[in-house]
């Protein structure tokens, strides 16, 4: 097989494991796996539940790091989930100070063993807990202690214009990185300069080992009107990327490439066939992927590997690569090593077989962290939710968060809403992170809904079968994000329509652009009398996260009576039970590789 399948094992819930897992089995059977394969991985799977018993009663769990020529150390859509996620998910409990902490150790390790550690980030930032308000003055303080290397941009650190603003202002975020800040397709609105820099040369202090680096960021359409995108077919094209491949800005040893894209998408193919045009089918190539929030490796072709890891904060993502050299031979696939590293601290401590853990400047970052979010007003208590809600499972489930948005928020929050005439609809990307049974505080709800988008009503009037054509529609739409990354469809509809009736229509900001357009197509294909008369009317006082925090802070004041803080109901687990550990990776995780 010329790629490799990589499953990351949740230890500690196993019984949910092995519900989702067995699901995954099924699904990758029917669809890509021939018989053969089928039982080699069935064979493993046994062997590997004869040791999960033994595995969950240690107690310490830890992943191996393999040690190479080059050496990076990787983190990638946090969306400001620095101070992570220990209150609610113990076996997340590590935060930016921890993981500060983590990369001090290793790089004192890696000196020991005389090889150099690199430390990027790649991208997304932004749009998460209430760390990240709109300008991020708070948030991009915290990341500023962070000693990256390379940073990369994701289409949320571009997508609000007062947050491009902010960081692009004389003296702001992206020039405190100077050249770190990395930008090979990013540039400022009307001109051809690029945002940050195009490519930086990573020099190895000890293995005197030269990185050529590169910041791309896959063909993004709605960056703010400050700054645009380039299309990266185009990009690979240019002069000066041939000119940095071609040895003009100096030699290199090996390239290191943050594409803040699927690992799948086929812009890393076209990236990496102009670099093998101009640097050779043996220069070692390195792509660091991201934002479809999955862990996920691969090898390209012989002399090149992919890696995306995680999200949130969940994953610490290592990688290790050989500088070229002769000695390589024809495939140097096996010199490609990576590593997940869970976000727990005992487990990171286990990892680097260490006593402790914690070092002077992690310490005082994740003090640092606390004293922002308590100076900011997000740990304050807003109420106290019933039961756990979560985002990854059927809308018309119980513990449903789209359910409770639909069915309660909504009708209490959205004025004049009428639950019988009026629907709404969103991208399945509105919701980010669950809500979780007990306390609510601020930032937990902000985790939920931490867009801020106004809302607007796109028409009244509409015929049900003109909405059930636009929910086929945008439901059977297909982008990077769903394609196997969550169980939702792109858009989901408030209510049920029925054909014969009229209902006025709403959604939210990001969506009204596309909303509207399959929304006018949908009506001149039905020769509708008012073709192409879809008028976005903004609906004053309100927004997608306004309406969370009114709710929860009005409904949920107190927790109800005869609440006791234990677990869910039977059947209705709390957390993220629809979420299998080969999308987004366990807690306490043993890594499996399928060649």
């Amino acid at each position: 097989w010329p790629r490799q399948l990589h499953i990351l094992v949740d230890c500690s819930q196993s019984s949910l494991f092995t519900e989702v897992f067995w699901q995954r089995v099924v699904a990758i059977t029917r669809s890509t796996l021939n018989r053969a394969y089928t039982m080699s991985f069935l064979l493993r799977l046994s062997l590997l539940f004869a040791i999960l018993p033994w595995a969950r009663g240690q107690g310490e769990m830890a992943t191996d790091i393999y040690l190479g020529d080059i050496n990076v150390m990787v983190l990638t859509d946090v969306h400001s989930w620095v101070a992570g996620h220990g209150r609610h998910e113990p076996g997340q409990n590590a935060d930016y100070g921890d993981v500060l902490s983590f990369y001090e150790h290793l790089k004192e390790i890696c000196t020991e063993d005389g090889s150099d550690l690199f430390f990027v980030m790649n991208g997304d930032f932004m749009d998460g807990t209430g760390l990240s308000a709109h300008p991020p003055s708070a948030l991009v303080n915290i990341l500023k202690k962070m000693p990256w290397d390379a940073i990369n941009v994701g289409n949320h650190d571009i997508a609000n214009l007062e947050t491009v603003q902010y960081i692009t202002q004389p003296g702001g975020f992206v020039q405190w990185w100077e050249d770190k800040y990395l930008t090979s397709n990013v540039v400022k609105a009307g001109t051809s300069t690029p945002l940050g820099a195009r490519f930086k040369m990573l020099y190895g202090a000890i293995s005197e080992s030269t990185v050529l680096t590169f910041g791309f960021i896959y063909n993004f359409m709605n960056a703010a009107n400050l700054v645009k995108v380039e299309q990266v077919e185009l990009v690979v094209n240019s002069d000066w990327f041939s000119d940095v491949l071609g040895g003009v800005h100096g030699d290199f040893d090996a390239i290191l490439v943050l594409a803040h894209m699927d690992i799948n998408n086929e812009l890393i193919d076209i990236i990496l066939a102009r670099i093998r045009e101009i640097a050779g089918l043996d220069m070692p190539v390195q792509f660091i992927a991201g934002h479809t929030h999955i862990r996920a490796a691969e090898d390209v072709d012989k002399f090149s590997a992919a890696f995306e890891a995680g999200r949130y904060l969940d994953t610490i993502g290592f990688v290790s690569f050989p500088m070229k050299d002769p000695s390589l031979g024809t495939d140097a696939r096996s010199e490609f090593k990576h590593s997940f590293i869970n976000t727990n601290t005992e487990y990171m401590r286990a990892t680097l077989d260490i006593d402790s853990l914690e070092t002077r400047e992690g310490k005082g970052l994740s003090t640092f962290i606390h004293d922002i979010e308590e100076s900011m007003g997000i740990l304050t208590y807003e109420g106290c939710s019933p039961i756990t809600f979560v985002t990854e499972t059927k809308q018309d489930a119980r513990n449903s968060l789209w359910r409770l948005l639909y069915e309660e928020v909504i009708p209490a929050e959205l004025p004049g809403w009428n639950s019988t005439k009026d629907i709404f609809v969103a991208g399945s990307g509105s919701l980010r992170y669950d809500l979780f049974k007990g306390d609510v505080l601020r930032t937990d709800i902000i985790s939920v809904s931490p867009f801020y988008d106004k809302i607007y009503k796109l028409r009244d009037d509409l015929p049900g079968r003109v909405l059930i054509q636009l929910k086929n529609t945008l439901t059977s739409m297909v982008d990077l994000w769903h394609d196997g990354h969550t169980e939702l469809p792109p858009y989901l509809f408030s209510g049920e329509i029925k054909e014969a009736e009229k209902y006025s229509l709403y959604t939210s900001q990001y969506f009204v652009d596309q909303v509207s357009n399959v929304l006018e197509s949908v009506l001149y294909a039905e020769t509708f009398n008012n073709v192409g008369s879809v008028q976005a009317v903004l609906v004053q006082g309100v927004t997608t996260t306004d309406m969370w925090l009114r709710f929860i802070k009005i409904k949920w004041n107190k927790c109800p009576v005869g609440y006791d803080g234990g677990s869910e109901a039977e059947g209705e687990p709390g957390g993220r039970e629809n979420i299998g550990a080969l999308d987004r990776g366990g807690k306490i995780g043993i890594g499996i590789t399928l060649a």
